[in-house]
């Protein structure tokens, strides 16, 4: 294969015999250190090397002005549109900066007559304002980024000329204002120079307007020749392709002097091109590695020049992981953006640390603001690779075994903090350097202190990441503090226009534009490269990834404060160029190829997939009609159906087992909501209770029924004990002070002050003084015997055959005696509505002990446990020969007890037990019977031949803690 490289090398080599006074202009760097090598091949002695050359290099090297870099660009541009309009906001501004700069680089790279351009533009954006509908007396709104929009259209082309004459009088410029400069005055500029004797222009296809110009001045003086890669395919026999389209106008129009070359390899060489379809973007580079892995086997394979191109650059890294480890000698040409690093994301984090604020209303309505770090954000940071790495290798554990950073989670966590100021973080923290960098807080518009912050955090990462085998994080680490003497120096010259939110804008544009450039063997057989970089070179063999429709090209998405039709009047770049740039790039890319492997995304729903790429239909329909050596065939890539090993639906009791639910019933005790569990889903019980697999902690910023049932309960709880038990009532100021004092006390972390905290907290309270306020005014009225009391007995029960030990236990929220002083009523609270069901069941003597055993609905559940509690009463009673209660023995036989529910969505109703297990008062029968009822659920539990199973009631599993663990 002889590359158009070559053919340049050649040519140019044989026009002259020395080359110190010829320079060679080319589209890349990377095509010019190509054509070095290739000079270097062919030349047989020793020769001073001409002048190769980049073109935008060649630009600025010919012109006055110095091309500047984009901060002190916005700026300048900030600071020549606040002359036009003093109100104009920095952060509004910077929302559509970037877009005006590029718009005004590519108005003045293609020499448009702006006098025209940007009186349209006004014009236009009049006519959007007025609306003649409009009624009487309303007008557009005309505040804020509205008015600086419209404000920038009306004085465009004001600020155009002001911003170059700025620019100009600090011999600064963007890249297009340096191109307009040396095309308005190729004469002077370039003419009447003499540092060469011939300009060699080579592997162009596309010129914008200037370059156009000063190309063709170049080659009317004799002073300049121009070397093509085209293809007679899509010059001369199919020119419905958008490749050739500015290459066929280059000829027709004759001003590039004589047409050097047109080659036939698109019609006449052999090329095997394979389509492949996979179902994901990043699989494609697992494909891509394979198919070259394939490549190297064949004999002598490695010495073939080879290109993986990635339409979508986002796919580098993939890629690298995704090569075989032995491919040692490759090449990456296109850089690795910052963008995409784990610093950025650490960096990303440090900000939303810093701007999360609390906010407060005050009483008086106005807004107050804490200077907090919110749980979320500490916890983004901590547990950042970059922090964790730092960790690892920096901190050394604690007394108790754990790293400052891990006891700092801990204390979030197990306190439900959500926020937490500077000062508690750095008291964690044990006021470590690390700590003081993260969780100082950043005083308002000082960007100083911001980069001062990241200096002493690179400094603290680099000590860790300098011995540490992954060469990139170091290199990120280098880079960013390379941005930040950058960014220093800026703000030096700008303090007044820098605040934080500027700061990061600045900061994350400056990120997006820095890429890191691999330092690898240029020369290697294997090239990896974004399509941009392949201009000019050749490959025998290429990898072509993201081969989908907007990919390659590109959706028709204008990037541009300037409309479609304006531009297109104009002869600004539009979709319908891009395409076709695009277009040469592939076709250009083939023509010397002869092994071609092109990828797509093949599935919808898959990122930037679905729809393949038209360049393959052309190829499909239209190129290989021309050219019947061409081969094309077509793989999809599908995952592999394996046969997957059936997850084991139940755990089965073998002895281990059951003798640890025997210690498990003789020491932790069965209570009501274990008995529950067990008969809704044995798994749950058997996960939680057995196993003893906790859920895991979470901070929580908002109220769960969970926590509003434990603070209601606790609230109970005081004013029975402070006040009830004491047969006094409470006031309403009283209830609400113990109710914040319980709120605080148990959740500390919770803001109530505002959203739905607030409602649930103001709910919660309402509920509480109904219901009380209703208790108090009963008449006549049950009198409180005990608070939150502990009940528990241990029995013996035969289980399969052997005596077993059995602990029985729970928690009673509130013991009543009854007007009439001869019942006890057992009384549970709940937050949220109790319905029973089953009644019609519970009073049918042969169904009701059935339905205990084994109905899982959670309504039956409600029985069962007044159930559990009216039998620990009597049995309580039964074994200390009565139960004593404020000073009172409450013999057993005695009493009876009932039991029931205090619901606070119903405060005013009482929900009984309808359950009787026994017709009348008959402690000693009911005792026999629940244990009983006991001793047959037990039974089953310790039932070898009964696994523990999951649930059939998919409800269940909504709220349940284990579903990940169950595949539920």
């Amino acid at each position: 294969m002889q590359s158009f490289l070559n053919l340049v090398a050649k040519r140019i080599l044989n026009n002259h015999a020395t080359l110190e006074r010829v320079q060679i202009v080319v589209p890349t760097r990377r095509a010019a250190f190509f054509l070095m090598q290739e000079l270097a091949i062919e030349t047989p002695e020793p020769m001073m090397s001409p002048s190769i050359i980049a073109v935008d290099d060649f630009v600025e090297s010919m012109c006055t002005l110095e091309i500047s870099d984009p901060v002190h660009l916005l700026f300048d541009l900030y600071e020549t549109f606040r002359e036009i309009d003093p109100e104009v906001q920095f952060e509004r501004f910077m929302g559509w900066a970037a877009v005006l700069l590029n718009d005004l680089d590519k108005i003045d790279q293609y020499l448009v007559k702006t006098d025209f351009l940007f009186d349209y533009l006004s014009e236009a954006h009049a006519i959007e304002r007025w609306q003649a509908n409009m009624p009487e007396g309303k007008s557009l709104q005309s505040e804020g980024g509205h008015k600086q929009y419209f404000s920038l259209f009306q004085n465009i082309k004001t600020l155009y000329q002001l911003f170059r004459a700025r620019l100009e009088n600090k011999g600064k410029a963007y890249r297009g204002m340096a191109y307009r400069q040396l095309a308005e005055d190729v004469p002077g500029l370039l003419l009447k120079r003499s540092d060469y004797e011939k300009i060699y222009f080579a592997g162009f296809n596309a010129f914008t307007e200037s370059e156009r110009v000063i190309v063709t001045a170049l080659v009317k003086a004799e002073k300049a020749e121009v070397f093509w890669d085209s293809d007679r395919y899509y010059m001369s026999e199919n020119t419905h392709v958008e490749a050739g389209k500015s290459l066929r106008d280059y000829r027709k129009s004759g001003s590039f002097g004589s047409w050097n070359w047109t080659s036939d390899d698109l019609l006449s060489t052999r090329k095997n091109i394979t389509v492949y379809g996979v179902p994901n973007a990043t699989l494609q580079t697992k494909i891509a590695g394979r198919i070259y892995e394939l490549m190297k086997a064949e004999t002598d394979a490695a010495q073939v020049p080879t290109a993986i191109v990635l339409a979508d650059e986002n796919l580098l890294m993939p890629m690298l992981y995704s090569l075989d480890e032995e491919v040692r000698d490759l090449n990456v040409t296109m850089g690795l953006s910052m963008r995409n690093s784990l610093l950025y994301t650490l960096i990303d984090s440090i900000f939303d640390l810093q701007q999360n604020v609390v906010e407060f209303k005050s009483k008086a309505g106005k807004t107050i603001r804490i200077p907090k770090f919110g749980h979320k954000s500490i916890d983004k940071v901590l547990n950042h690779p970059f922090i964790r790495h730092y960790e690892y290798v920096a901190l050394q554990p604690l007394s108790d075994g754990q790293t400052i950073i891990q006891r700092t989670l801990y204390e979030i966590t197990s306190g439900n903090q959500v926020f937490l100021d500077s000062e508690q973080l750095l008291k964690l923290g044990e006021d470590h350097p690390l700590f003081r960098v993260l969780f100082t807080h950043w005083q308002k518009n000082n960007p100083n202190q911001v980069i001062q912050t990241f200096y002493q955090l690179i400094e603290l990462l680099r000590d860790v990441y300098k011995d540490y085998k992954n060469a990139l994080e170091t290199e990120y680490l280098y880079l960013f503090y390379t941005l930040l003497k950058q960014f220093e120096q800026t703000i030096d010259e700008k303090t007044e226009l820098i605040t934080l939110r500027t700061l990061r804008s600045f900061m994350f544009e400056l990120i997006r534009q820095t890429r890191i450039p691999f330092s690898g063997e240029p020369v290697s057989n294997l090239q990896i490269m974004g399509m941009l970089e392949t201009r000019a070179l050749d490959f025998e063999r290429i990898i072509i990834l993201s081969m989908n429709e907007g990919t390659i090209p590109q959706s028709k998405r204008q990037h541009s404060l300037i409309p479609f039709d304006a531009a297109q009047a104009v002869g600004l770049p539009t979709h319908l160029h891009q395409e076709a740039v695009m277009s040469y790039h592939f076709y250009r890319l083939l023509q010397r190829a002869s092994e071609i492997h092109l990828l797509y995304t093949s599935t919808n729903d898959a990122p930037g997939g679905g729809e393949k790429s038209r360049f393959i239909q052309q190829l499909e329909f239209e190129l290989a009609r021309y050219n019947p050596k061409i081969s094309i065939s077509h793989k999809q890539v599908v995952f592999g159906s394996q046969q997957q090993q059936e997850l084991e639906e139940s755990v089965r009791k073998d002895e281990a087992l059951l003798l640890a639910i025997r210690g498990y019933l003789a020491d932790k005790g069965i209570y009501p909501t274990h008995l529950n569990e067990f008969i809704r889903c044995p798994m749950q019980f058997y996960l939680k209770h057995i196993v003893g697999v906790k859920e895991k902690e979470e901070v929580e910023e908002e109220l769960g029924m969970d926590k509003i049932g434990t603070w209601l309960h606790a609230s109970l709880e005081r004013t029975d004990l402070e006040f009830f038990l004491h047969d006094t009532d409470p006031t309403e100021e009283q209830i609400r002070a113990i109710l914040r004092e319980e709120f605080d006390r148990l959740f500390r972390g919770y803001v109530t002050d505002l959203g739905l905290n607030r409602i649930y907290y103001q709910i919660g309270e309402q509920q509480i003084l109904v219901f009380l306020q209703h208790q108090m005014q009963l008449r006549p009225r049950r009198r409180i015997l005990a608070a939150e009391q502990k009940v528990s007995t241990k029995i013996q029960l035969v289980l399969q055959g052997s005596y077993t030990p059995v602990r029985l236990g729970g928690k009673i929220d509130r013991i009543e005696l009854d007007e009439e002083g001869r019942k006890l009523y057992v009384m549970d609270y709940k937050t949220g509505s109790v319905e029973v069901a089953g009644k019609q069941k519970l009073a049918d003597p042969e169904r009701r002990e059935e339905v205990l055993k084994t109905d899982p609905d959670r309504k039956m559940g409600y029985v069962r446990q007044l159930w559990m509690y009216e039998y620990l009463m009597y049995k309580k009673m039964s074994d200390e020969n009565g139960l004593r209660l404020r000073d009172t023995v409450y013999n057993y036989g005695d009493f009876a007890v009932k039991s029931g529910f205090y619901s606070f969505r119903d405060p005013k109703n009482q929900v009984s037990n309808p359950m009787e297990l026994t017709d009348e008062l008959a402690p000693a029968d009911f005792i026999q019977k629940s244990e009983n009822i006991l001793t047959d659920i037990l039974n089953v539990m310790l039932d070898p031949d009964i696994p523990f199973r999951k649930t059939d009631d998919l409800t269940v599993c909504t709220y349940c803690d284990f579903t990940g663990i169950c595949g539920r």
